[in-house]
């Protein structure tokens, strides 16, 4: 057996609390809350009005490494379908 590390790269859905003068405005203030550089959830709310997070149930792709290759030369990325990207032959693959 060998180690991988698997990113899982995953929709999730961020519900924020803000007070605004209509959903524009609202959509606005929960863009400045959610995207100021730090991803404000992790395992828990990490933000001021971030009141929860939870996947949304879309894996969008992965990106595997080998654990015993520092140069990740081995590394692979695919699509949500686990078909590897490359090529353009995986419609998952951005």
């Amino acid at each position: 057996m060998r180690g991988f590390h698997v990113h899982v790269y995953t929709t999730i859905r961020v519900k924020v609390a803000v007070t605004a003068d209509d959903h524009a405005d609202a959509m606005r203030q929960a863009d400045a809350i959610v995207g100021r550089g730090i991803f404000p959830v992790r395992l828990l709310p990490n933000a001021a009005g971030v009141l929860e997070a939870e996947p949304a149930e879309e894996v969008t792709g992965y990106l595997v490494d080998e654990t015993d290759d520092p140069e990740f030369e081995n590394s692979c990325s695919y699509d949500a379908e686990y078909r590897p990207c490359g090529a353009g032959d995986s419609p998952g693959c951005a």
